[in-house]
């Protein structure tokens, strides 16, 4: 009896889903690819920044549909965004720096995507569908699990064809059949993109395990994880697992930068992926419309 009124004397900000679902360690996937266009640039540091301007489409559900998901306000998500892109020595475009590159950013879920058997009443498992598109997100292309654009006849060969793995492949392997928080950004030559050419220079996908974690205070710490690998092309998929006395909450950059960041609203244009149809920049703090060429 003691052990049970010991079990709910626990705090209440405590909470029971706490019991149920406990947090686990964030654990961050992240792969970078770049074009040969992309290679032929300068590199990027913050002693030698490049000057973008921001495009989202927001928040998606790219896998199976899951109830229940917070999603973070897109503000916060557009700060994070600029405050691990600056450290990075990716800067927004202004009247004195005008844009080289046009980042086009999203984030949302992956989930598992099941198909139950209707004759199976027993079947609560269900067979996974769309477990490749998983292991693609997820960069397993790099280590010769699946072909990098979808080819069911070469992925099979692939799958079937690695006895062997390493922990790199084993551990892709295994997320793939997890849910997973995702952000994805692509770069491309903003000249290329105002003369209606498409020039991609790289994208680089970010993925996270997401049973027990919550999307508003996962994404943040998701981007300073994967902040070094971001726009730098990545060999494999490269894995960082954050612990306990990880916290996300760091200066980013030099402190002018920091500043600015924290007090200014970071231009984006917003689109709706489904209509392509932009709306228009955020406004800055000086009420003024971020510039639209």
């Amino acid at each position: 009896m003691l052990a049970g009124v010991a079990v709910f004397a626990i705090p209440a900000s405590a909470g029971i889903l706490d019991w149920l679902l406990p947090k686990h360690d964030i654990q961050v996937i992240t792969v970078t690819d770049t074009t040969p266009a992309g290679l032929l640039r300068r590199p990027v540091s913050v002693t030698n920044p490049m000057y973008y301007m921001a495009v989202s489409a927001g928040f998606r559900d790219f896998g199976g549909i899951v109830g229940g998901i917070k999603e973070p306000p897109k503000e916060t998500v557009y700060k994070a965004m600029a405050a691990v892109l600056a450290k990075q020595g990716y800067l927004p475009a202004s009247d004195q720096h005008p844009a080289q590159l046009m980042l086009l950013w999203t984030w949302g879920t992956m989930n598992t995507d099941r198909m139950y058997s209707m004759s199976n009443p027993d079947d609560v498992e269900g067979r996974q569908i769309n477990r490749r598109q998983l292991l693609r997100f997820m960069g397993a292309y790099k280590l010769g699990l699946v072909s990098k654009e979808p080819d069911p006849l070469m992925d099979d060969i692939m799958m079937q064809g690695v006895l062997f793995r390493n922990a790199d492949q084993e551990l892709i392997e295994d997320l793939s059949t997890e849910d997973l928080y995702v952000i994805a950004i692509a770069a491309y030559d903003f000249q290329a993109a105002m003369k209606k050419e498409k020039m991609l220079l790289w994208t680089t996908k970010i993925s996270c395990p997401s049973i027990g974690l919550s999307l508003p205070e996962t994404l943040p710490v998701m981007l300073a994880l994967a902040a070094p690998n971001i726009g730098r092309e990545t060999p494999k998929p490269v894995a960082v697992r954050a612990t306990d006395k990880f916290t996300p909450d760091v200066k980013i950059g030099e402190s002018t930068v920091v500043d600015y960041l924290v007090t200014t609203a970071v231009p984006v244009t917003e689109v709706d992926p489904s209509s392509m149809k932009a709306k228009p920049a955020q406004k800055n703090s000086q009420g003024k419309k971020a510039r639209k060429n």
